[in-house]
Parts: C-alpha cells; structure tokens; sequence
C-alpha cells in the first residue's frame, strides 16, 4: 500500500509538474474543460463552485457574467487560481469549504474526486453549499473504461508515486441521493486531448501524470494501445478520452409546495 494516495497527498507531490501541463498546453484539454458548463447552461449572474480546481483551469471557459469560485486543497494549486474581480478562491478541505449554507447556483468536479476515499462527505458538503434548486455536475473516469485501465495499469506502473484511481460507476447514484440530492443522471461522453504532435501528447501526458518511468515512446505506445489515437486534418494528434457525467439537483421546497 503507498502513502500517496489522497487527491491532496498527491497534488502536494505533483502539483507543480500538472500545472506546468495546463501551462504549457492550455488547448490540449479545451473539449473536456468545456464540458460541465455546457452540460449545466450555466448562465450570466450564476455563481459558480469548482471543487477541486486544480489551478482554476475552468474558468477561462466561462461566460464572463458567471462568477467562479475556486476550491482546492492544495496549496500549490491555490496560488494558482484566479481570484481577481468576479473570480474567488478557498485553500480549504472539500468537505469543509469556506461557504454559507445554500449560496452557490452549481457545483463542479472535474476528474478529482476518484482520489478521495469517502466521496459521500464531499457530496454531502456540495449539497450544503448548493441553493435549493442547485445544479451539480460531475465528470469523473468511469469504472473499466479505456481511461481506468490506463490510469490504473499504465500510469500506475510507470510513476513513482504510483495512480489508484477509485473510478465511478451506478454506484454513485446512492450515494448523491443519500445526501439528498435528486434528478441523478448519468451520461458516458467520449472526448478528445488535441496536440500538435505525438511528442507533445507524450510529454504533456508525463507531466500531467507523474510519469518519471517511461520515456516518450514507452508513453506513446501506451496511449495508442489502451486509449487510441487519430490523426487530425492540419496534421495534429486528437487522443481518445472518456468520462462519466453525473448530474443532480438540489431540492427546492418552494417548488415543491407549489407543485
């Protein structure tokens, strides 16, 4: 068993090697950034949780009237967030973020919570937050998906630090609706990570997963034999991603007595 194994744990190890991914590729994930603001219409006026935030990479894909409030545990990522005019940040647990109750239209989790070994608690916090009739929206690595096997099997093997994804599957239906969160959906969406080439898809992948073990053809055979690859019209790499999105809503009691 490594003792590396919590989101915060790891992003304190690798935090700086991620963010210079994000940095250096900022286009390379654009269709999944885009993906839970678009699945929530997020509007002009609405606030906004994203949890964890990594180095608020999302909010460059808002609309500039929604306001954005990053959360993240880890200090590396946190001096990373924006947190200029509309756009704030908490350096905080997710099971304690430093909101009121009932204060945020949505929440957000990219990819972040298969780190965390009791996501019931941070659900239950998402739902404390969230105003009645609150969206929430999760796009995680779905169970014995393409991407699972290549985080579980591949990075797993060829990082130092390791990778033991706890992926999702119908089982988070329960564990939302035991928070009390209603209307759960589950949709798999099949996205892409665009590159100009396979040299940067293979070096972007070894800084954004900790890769210190394998070099960039050890990673490119890895990426087309698990996850797949194709060739873009102006001569780019596009590479096959998957991920579960999860909506549910909060319950608004006004509605309900009006029903």
């Amino acid at each position: 068993m490594r003792d590396v194994d919590s989101y915060h744990d790891i992003f304190a190890a690798r935090g700086k090697q991620y963010h210079r991914a994000m940095r250096e590729w900022p286009e390379a994930r654009r269709e999944e950034l885009e993906l839970l603001p678009q699945w929530l219409n997020l509007g002009d006026g609405e606030v906004l949780v994203d949890a964890p935030a990594g180095g608020g990479y999302l909010a460059r894909h808002l609309s500039p009237g929604v306001r954005y409030i990053a959360v993240d545990p880890v200090e590396e990522f946190y001096r990373c967030c924006p947190g200029d005019e509309g756009r704030d940040r908490f350096h905080c647990s997710l099971d304690a973020i430093s909101l009121p109750d009932d204060t945020v239209d949505a929440v957000v989790s990219l990819a972040g919570l298969h780190h965390e070994a009791d996501p019931a608690a941070i659900f239950a916090e998402f739902f404390r937050v969230l105003r009645p009739g609150g969206r929430l929206g999760l796009a995680e690595v779905a169970a014995d998906s393409a991407p699972a096997r290549f985080l579980n099997g591949f990075v797993d093997a060829h990082s130092s630090l390791g990778h033991d994804g706890h992926f999702f599957d119908e089982r988070v239906i329960g564990l939302l609706e035991t928070v009390g969160l209603v209307d759960v959906s589950l949709d798999s969406v099949p996205l892409e990570w665009r590159f100009a080439d396979l040299a940067g898809m293979a070096t972007f992948a070894r800084a954004l997963f900790g890769m210190d073990r394998a070099g960039n053809e050890q990673i490119i055979d890895g990426v087309e034999r698990i996850l797949g690859t194709r060739t873009l019209s102006d001569g780019g790499v596009a590479m096959h991603w998957e991920l579960l999105v999860v909506t549910a809503s909060k319950p608004d009691p006004l509605i309900g007595r009006m029903a």
